[in-house]
């Protein structure tokens, strides 16, 4: 019986079904790190093999046995094992790698006291939230997280600036331009008969006396006109005279408002064609601007400082320089401009000046010979003087813009109705005017203020 039951007990075994392979699950909790940073951690037994899925993301060094440590070396997850000797697994955790963003809140701390700025560390990024005062102290947060992460897409910025973030520009373009015009000349047109022979003399503008002693004259000049004449002898003399100044101003205040690192343009003039032909003969027509043109863009230092890169230029069309093509002519722009970055307080004003522009034209005619007689030869010359002088002033204010709710403005229509019968007929007036609801106006330091809403007033 006793070898019956060997080979039954053989059968058995070999007929017994096959045992599935043990899948060693994942403890939940697990170890997180910081990237450069690690733990210890202490086993229940002595392992004989420890091993980390991913060594990119985290390694191990086995201090003895029973101690090993554990560090990160960049971002991400991976799992950790250790088994001892008889194949008994001992641990298996996952291990969580974040940026070492601890040094990060440190050093926003010491550099950025006031600044409530919060860092975490999300799927290989960092995240940046929390409030600051100003433009300032984010970019400069900006800065220090940026060094923990490869590129600019992983790293979210959310922080809120908590202080206004928009400037507003006055600009005051002030031109004075000053002509003056001297014009002086003696213009003779003389003849002399002898018999069948005459001689004569003509210089300067053509004189021609019409009937009744009349004088016809095109040059736009004032004229004094003598004459002489025989039965032999006609001398015609004409003086030319002429003295004026003109004096133009041109004042243009822009105001634009942006936010703080956005470019703003303003322009306040026009656009004249340009025809530009082709290879094939075609023309095609481009516009260029001209006028009074600005561009700014503002950022916000602190609470009351900005920093601010202004860009102005006025320019007007030309004849000098013009160009003729295919029958058309094209004029030329002068063009004054300026670009700088100044730092000034909000409502502090600086003063682009000094763009002066001077052109003096002199012109002389005489007659050879004549006019180089001393003291006589002036009867023979005509002296053309102009100057034209030009001066540009640009003064710019910056003011950090604070908004109000919408109740608090007035527009000039506000209070605006038609006028009445008895208003357009009797007193003559164009419209006419009615209290307006809303809130009081602005009060000062001292309590006081207006009595009713602000606004327009329309006289």
């Amino acid at each position: 019986m006793k070898p019956l039951a060997a080979v039954l007990a053989v059968i058995l075994a070999f007929a017994a079904p096959v045992r599935a392979a043990e899948v060693v699950g994942v403890s939940e909790a697990p170890i997180a790190l910081e990237a450069s940073n690690g733990e210890l951690v202490r086993l229940p037994r002595a392992a004989s093999t420890v091993f980390v899925a991913d060594p990119e993301i985290a390694d191990v060094q086995v201090k003895s046995p029973r101690l090993i440590y554990v560090f990160g070396k960049k971002p991400g997850e991976t799992t950790i094992y250790a088994v001892d000797e008889n194949e008994q697994v001992l641990l298996s955790r996952r291990i969580s790698v974040t940026h070492n963003v601890t040094k990060l809140r440190s050093a926003l701390r010491d550099m950025l006291p006031d600044a409530r700025i919060d860092v975490r560390s999300v799927d290989g990024s960092v995240v940046l939230s929390g409030d600051a005062s100003n433009a300032t102290e984010v970019e400069d947060a900006r800065k220090l997280a940026r060094k923990l992460v490869k590129d600019d897409e992983s790293l979210v910025n959310r922080i809120a600036v908590t202080a206004p973030n928009q400037v507003q520009l006055r600009v005051r373009v002030a031109e004075v331009s000053r002509d003056i015009l001297k014009n002086l000349g003696f213009n003779w047109d003389a003849v002399i008969s002898a018999g069948n022979f005459a001689i004569g003399l003509a210089t300067g503008n053509p004189v021609l006396a019409a009937a009744g002693g009349l004088l016809t004259r095109n040059n736009g000049t004032n004229s004094l006109f003598g004459n002489f004449s025989s039965n032999k002898v006609d001398i015609n003399g004409v003086v030319d005279a002429l003295n004026t100044e003109g004096l133009i101003s041109v004042l243009a205040e822009p105001n634009l408002t942006a936010v703080s690192g956005q470019a703003a343009t303003f322009l306040a003039g026009g656009e004249f064609p340009i025809l530009v032909p082709d290879s094939d003969g075609r023309v095609t027509v481009t516009f260029k601007q001209f006028g009074v043109s600005l561009a700014f863009t503002p950022t916000l230092i602190n609470d009351n400082n900005i920093s601010l890169k202004v860009n102005p230029e006025v320019s007007q069309l030309s004849s000098v320089g013009a160009v003729q093509i295919n029958g058309f002519i094209i004029p030329a722009l002068t063009t004054r401009r300026a670009q700088t970055t100044v730092e000034l307080g909000s409502g502090q004003s600086f003063v682009i000046a000094g763009l002066i522009q001077n052109n003096t034209t002199h012109d002389v005619s005489k007659t050879p010979g004549l006019g180089e007689i001393p003291v006589l030869g002036a009867l023979f010359r005509s002296d053309k003087f102009k100057r034209n002088e030009s001066e540009l002033v640009i003064i710019v204010t910056p003011y950090i813009v604070r908004p109000v709710s919408a109740p608090m403005l007035a527009a000039p229509t506000d209070g605006l109705v038609p006028p009445s019968d008895s208003d357009r007929i009797l007193y003559g007036r164009s419209h006419g005017t009615r209290a307006t609801s809303g809130p009081s106006g602005p009060v000062g330091g001292d309590g006081q203020g207006l009595i009713g809403a602000a606004g327009y007033v329309l006289d």
